[in-house]
């Protein structure tokens, strides 16, 4: 009797040991995550380091330790932990804005950052983070219409987002689509008041040469930004 139930006793023990094993991780990333708000990376990375020795399949755990080693300068350590997570979790957002900004700021490569990029806008159509990290990409490439497009969808996401304002302007006046950018600009403006759009909305009169619709949009820009106030008033100034 006892060799039948020998079985059923060594899988309910496997079971339990594995169930105790997640909980520990769990409280260790816990813990993880308190000491790197207070500050204590090493100790924080200490955390995570046994949270991922009792779970192999962590995949939080995995990208706070790619976090950790990246901003201390170890990027390789950085993209191994990453990729660890993505191995375990190919659609974890964070992961995915994670490599693509490494690819973007670190050690660049466009190419790459435009796949994470692509991915995790692919996976999370609500981030504004992942649209702006295309625009920004496209942008350097001087691939402008790919960068107004996503520059665009950022906007729509978040009408306030600054990042990606910069990008459309830059986009915009790059490509010399002075007329499509002032419409863009005040469809911006239709949905809220922000400074950078004012200040490409007004840029992009004087490149029409529509020096009172220029004038306009400074009146309206010196009551909330008069350092840019200031720049659009230079190019109404400078125009023939």
């Amino acid at each position: 009797m006892l060799k039948q139930f020998l079985p059923v006793l060594l899988s309910i023990l496997f079971v339990h040991n594995a169930v105790a094993q997640v909980n520990n991780a769990a409280n260790l990333y816990k813990t993880g995550i308190e000491l790197r708000d207070a500050g204590k990376f090493q100790e924080a990375l200490g955390a995570f380091t046994k949270a991922v020795s009792l779970n192999r399949k962590f995949d939080s755990a995995y990208v706070e330790m790619g976090n950790i080693y990246s901003t201390s300068g170890n990027i390789d350590l950085g993209i191994s932990n990453y990729k660890k997570a993505l191995a375990i979790n190919p659609a974890f957002t964070v992961a995915l804005l994670a490599m693509g900004k490494i690819y973007r700021n670190t050690r660049p490569k466009l190419d790459s950052a435009i796949i994470y990029f692509g991915a995790a806008a692919k996976n999370d159509k609500t981030n504004k983070e992942a649209f702006y990290g295309l625009a920004w990409s496209y942008n350097t490439k001087k691939e402008y219409d790919s960068a107004i497009t996503n520059a665009v969808k950022a906007l729509e996401i978040d009408n306030n987002y600054r990042p990606a304002y910069g990008e459309l302007g830059h986009a915009y006046n790059a490509s010399k689509k002075f007329a499509e950018a002032a419409e863009q600009f005040r469809k911006n403006l239709a949905v809220s008041v922000v400074d950078l759009a004012r200040l490409y909305l007004g840029f992009c009169y004087t490149e029409l040469n529509n020096r009172e619709a220029a004038l306009q949009q400074y009146e309206e820009l010196i009551k909330i930004n008069e350092r840019m106030a200031g720049s659009l008033k230079k190019k109404i100034d400078a125009m023939q």
